[in-house]
């Protein structure tokens, strides 16, 4: 049976964002789930990685995340076998997702990896050198000791110092040279620029030739990655600007639509009841209301 962990009693407290756990795991680790999110950094040694009842080698430099609610354990360690967690909880921390999103490491190694490894015999692209391990590691204990000492100020820093290293592995991930990751960052690219520029008109052959895919292999891998079409997708994110727009309470409904990439004031009225369960006016007039 799969233990489950809870980040309420996981952490050092119940509301904290963050947890870090560097420890030796030369006799492996049982299969658990856990519902907040993981950054693993293998520090040194060798094991086999169980997700889902697939496995894995890792070693020393390898760098993966686990967005939660997976079955997942280390078997078969060698004596020298030690990990990094860094275990965050999303809907705490005040990060830019909206920037974050739009970088192709960042699409790749939080958002592509996890899906394709729930889903098929996928491992691991990331690994780090010796120099940027080290660095990586310094900036996990830089934010370890502020969650540690908790000094006024430390969740701001805290985050900050969190938010620093997923941009730096974020950029490492893009600039690696390995071949291995082409095909995975030109799709990543193209869900970037989806997610930059998507009050533009796009089609399936637009994002398919960013990709540098076939537009059958991109729509496989699209509904595998997101669970939806690239069209769905694209019209919840305009969604998601109109929201923000009406929020703010500057534009009416029609220009609302129209600075959120529709052409067809109904339409949008269409759409946004069916993804946000009510009408343009309604959600701003109950914003105004907050």
């Amino acid at each position: 049976m799969t233990h489950k962990i809870s980040a309420r009693q996981h952490f050092a407290r119940e509301d904290d964002f963050c947890q870090i756990n560097i420890h030796n795991l030369g006799g492996g680790f049982q299969r658990h789930s856990h519902d907040y999110v993981e950054i693993v950094i293998i520090l040194g040694g060798h094991a086999r990685h169980f997700i889902n009842e697939k496995s894995y080698d890792v070693g020393s430099g390898d760098v993966y995340v686990l967005q939660g609610r997976q079955e997942h354990g280390f078997e078969g360690a060698t004596g020298d076998f030690r990990v990094c967690n860094v275990m965050f909880r999303p809907e705490l921390v005040s990060f830019p997702f909206g920037r974050l999103r739009t970088l192709p490491g960042y699409q790749a190694l939080f958002v592509m990896e996890p899906a394709r490894r729930s889903s098929s015999g996928f491992r691991s692209l990331l690994r780090l050198d010796s120099a940027r391990l080290k660095e990586a590691l310094e900036k996990v204990q830089r934010l370890r000791m502020e969650m540690d000492m908790r000094t006024p100020g430390f969740d701001c820093t805290g985050q900050a110092y969190l938010l620093e290293l997923i941009v730096f592995l974020s950029r490492i991930y893009s600039s690696d040279s390995d071949t291995s990751k082409f095909g995975l960052l030109r799709f990543s690219e193209a869900i970037a620029w989806m997610e930059q520029n998507y009050v533009k008109h796009s089609t399936v052959k637009d994002l398919s030739g960013r990709a540098a895919m076939s537009e059958r292999h991109f729509l496989r891998m699209f509904r595998k990655t997101f669970g939806t079409t690239p069209l769905e997708h694209l019209i919840r994110l305009r969604i998601r600007h109109a929201e923000r727009l009406l929020q703010a309470g500057r534009h009416n409904i029609t220009e609302t639509a129209y600075a959120s990439g529709f052409s067809d004031s109904n339409y949008f009225s269409r759409q946004f009841r069916r993804i946000a369960g009510m009408s343009p006016r309604q959600y701003r007039d109950m914003s105004g209301r907050k």
